[in-house]
């Protein structure tokens, strides 16, 4: 097969008329691998190409008579290589006239595609792309410049990486193409850019993409005639309008309202998502090819009145069962907050857990581990945990305690699963590169090669001394190697296990000695600072680095201080509360209503966790952030004590905290069946109850 479409935009087009019965089709597709921008905001050399995406997203979306059948690629593993995915068209195709389209959106070559069709008399076909297709160049059709720009609002941005504007010339637009009926005489032959040979190829092993129609909960017309959309919850995906007769329509989209009217299409996160849409004589129905982070649409010169059918948003997301999981107990703020935990990872789960689908289409690890974390807590699909490990490990980011998370992240994916060959795959060089083990000097690393973030953003560092010996990374070290440890166990590495073990009680030594103040029986930020700051508490505690002599001090302390850290730190904020059987502080927290709390995300609009507690802290924040979603498994992981001890949860411990609740109910869907927990002490006396349901006796 050869890649066709070209750089750019392009329809791609084939009939294929099959004289016999079908029994089963699929179709291989494979496009430009992704490139990436800014490369000189990297400081690891080697990793340059690894941060935003340049050019886009998706490449290609396929139809096949008349249905959306794919929609692609996946960002590589190998970034020297593409990703080729099936897509299954069994019931799709049939005998008799068919209609294969391709929207493309090339970088170099465009797309390739092969279908294998399997017939009812034991024979097959193939066909792929090649000279026999035809093509419509689209370039004057979805333009990233604006022919009618004096008609629209000045543009003032960028629609952000992974994209790029698309003035839609609905004048021009080939309504029908995907119709047999449809004349393609006046379109072009394919011109083939390569063979399939032109680029290595690793196979998507997520599940397919799927595209969820939104239809709006509200539509308002402002006093100057402007429309306001609200769908309601967060969208990444795109918007599809209809309009009945001639117009030209300027599209705004957003994450949140403006105070004064309007949406904020030129959004905190530096995107402006603003396009000019021409709609023909007659009308049309018109709709993005690339994806946008919104809840809010603005139409400014759109005729008439506009009904609910004629808008909706495509929300693009990796399948998710929301029968998998369910929680309920006696305060509803908290059934508030795990919801909205459960929908960060619902609404924006794509290939890999990503820090926003906005300002960073980026894999952070530090967000990984919060969003796997949650995503295992609700749901029971693992494939794209399991690949963003294998993306991360090829695609480091910059910050130091983000690549001291890796073992970690691959801890609790190998407890959840078991997956022995992902471990194997990567052990090597999560022991060579995501340690620092070998800076340490007399027990704690002095001087750390990447820049020491402690917390993000910056206002919620609770200021914090950087110095000698840092607190705060070293804690990390000693969390890295304890786990390194316990991987190396289960590989029966032996020697690993107990090297990095002593290297851990080192660490935790030192630790103890040179970094805690006797007189305020508290651990300082660095060896040379007095200050005690609530991060270096804080992680010390959720690490296991504070013995039972000095625990209670410290745990008052870091109770009292109350939300100081970001979303982010929260984790383990409320992993450390956990730890000191303080339920009611931690409890009290997720279900606070202050300015730093889950319930001040949905008040102020928000579906999805956001980047930040609010704009005073970030002003540049994303409302839709799945690394602020630590409730969503801090309820089940630590409330219900619900966590595997054994991988793939052959073993798991069951130990309830439920603080001030009255009762509470969780089920959950792991790889070793549904588990059930619950406790209620209505009764005066706290009674608990857990089950599992293993595979074998689930019915089916």
């Amino acid at each position: 097969m050869f890649f066709i479409g070209g750089p750019g935009n392009a329809f791609c087009r084939k009939v294929i008329v099959l004289d016999k019965p079908v029994s089963g089709a699929f179709a291989a597709v494979i496009a430009d691998p992704h490139s990436y921008a800014c490369p000189s905001w990297m400081e690891i050399p080697g990793m340059e190409h690894n941060w935003l995406l340049a050019g886009s997203l998706l490449k290609y979306r396929l139809f096949v008579n008349g249905r959306t059948a794919g929609i692609g690629p996946a960002r590589p593993v190998d970034p020297a290589r593409t990703v080729e995915t099936h897509f299954p068209l069994t019931g799709i195709l049939h005998k008799g006239v068919n209609v294969v389209g391709v929207m493309s959106r090339g970088e170099r070559f465009g797309f390739a595609l092969s279908i294998r069709i399997d017939f009812t008399d034991g024979s097959y076909r193939e066909f792929v792309t090649g000279p026999d297709w035809k093509v419509l160049p689209a370039n004057d059709i979805f333009s990233p410049v604006c022919w009618k720009k004096p008609a629209l609002s000045f543009p003032k941005g960028s629609p952000g990486p992974g994209e790029q504007p698309e003035h839609i010339n609905g004048e021009r637009f080939p309504y029908g193409w995907l119709s047999p009926d449809f004349d393609d005489s006046a379109w072009e032959q394919a011109v083939c850019f390569a063979d399939d040979k032109a680029y290595s190829l690793e196979p998507a092993q997520i599940p397919q993409y799927q595209e969820t129609r939104i239809a709006p909960v509200s539509i308002e017309r402002l006093d100057d005639g402007r429309i306001v959309v609200d769908f309601g919850r967060a969208i990444f995906g795109s918007l599809e309008l209809a309009c009945r007769r001639a117009a030209l329509v300027e599209v705004r989209l957003g994450e949140e309202l403006l105070p004064y009217g309007g949406v904020r299409f030129q959004m905190r996160t530096g995107n402006c998502y603003q396009e000019g849409w021409s709609f023909p004589e007659g009308g049309a129905r018109l709709f993005q090819f690339g994806l946008r982070s919104f809840r809010y649409a603005e139409l400014v010169g759109y005729p008439g009145k506009l009904i609910p059918r004629s808008i909706a948003a495509l929300a693009l997301n990796s399948p998710f069962d929301d029968g998998d999981s369910a929680f309920g107990c006696s305060d509803p703020r908290l059934g508030q907050v795990w919801q909205l935990c459960k929908n960060s990872v619902k609404y924006t789960t794509l290939d890999v857990y990503q820090d926003c689908p906005s300002r960073e289409r980026m894999a952070y690890e530090a967000d990984a581990y919060i969003n796997m974390l949650t995503h295992f807590s609700v749901e029971a699909r693992t494939r794209v945990a399991r690949r963003t490990i294998l993306y991360q490990m090829n695609h480091y980011t910059w910050p130091c305690e983000w690549r001291l998370f890796m073992a970690p992240v691959v801890y609790e994916y190998f407890m959840h699963t078991g997956d022995r060959a992902l471990l194997k795959q990567v052990y090597g060089r999560l022991t060579a590169e995501c340690s620092f083990h070998r800076l340490l000097r007399d027990g704690l690393v002095p001087e750390f090669p990447m820049r020491v973030i402690v917390d993000w953003p910056q206002s919620c560092r609770d200021n914090y001394e950087f110095g000698p010996d840092n607190a705060v990374p070293n804690a990390f070290v000693y969390w890295s190697l304890d786990t390194l440890s316990k991987l190396a166990g289960y590989l029966g590495k032996k020697a690993d296990c107990t090297e990095f073990a002593a290297l851990a009680a080192k660490v935790k030594l030192a630790f103890n000695e040179r970094l805690f103040d006797p007189e305020q029986e508290l651990f300082v930020d660095n060896s040379k600072s007095r200050h005690a700051g609530f991060h270096t508490n804080m992680f010390a505690v959720a690490f296991d680095l504070v013995g039972a002599d000095r625990l209670e001090r410290v745990a008052d302390f870091i109770d009292r201080s109350g939300m100081k850290c970001s979303v982010y730190g929260a984790q383990f904020y409320l992993d450390a509360l956990f730890k000191c059987r303080r339920a009611d502080r931690a409890i009290e927290l997720m279900t606070a209503d202050s300015d730093r709390s889950w319930l001040n995300m949905i008040r102020l609009g928000a579906t999805v966790t956001t980047e930040a507690w609010n704009p005073e802290l970030k002003p540049n924040m994303s409302f839709v952030h799945p690394w602020g979603s630590a409730p969503g498994n801090v309820i089940p992981r630590r409330l219900f004590g619900l966590q595997p001890t054994a991988p793939g949860w052959r073993e798991f411990s069951f130990d309830p905290q439920p603080g001030p609740l009255d009762f509470g109910t969780y089920r959950l869907k792991t790889p070793a069946g549904i588990v059930a927990a619950g406790f209620d002490r209505r009764s005066g006396e706290l009674r608990s109850s857990c089950s599992l349901m293993r595979n074998e006796e689930c019915p089916r």
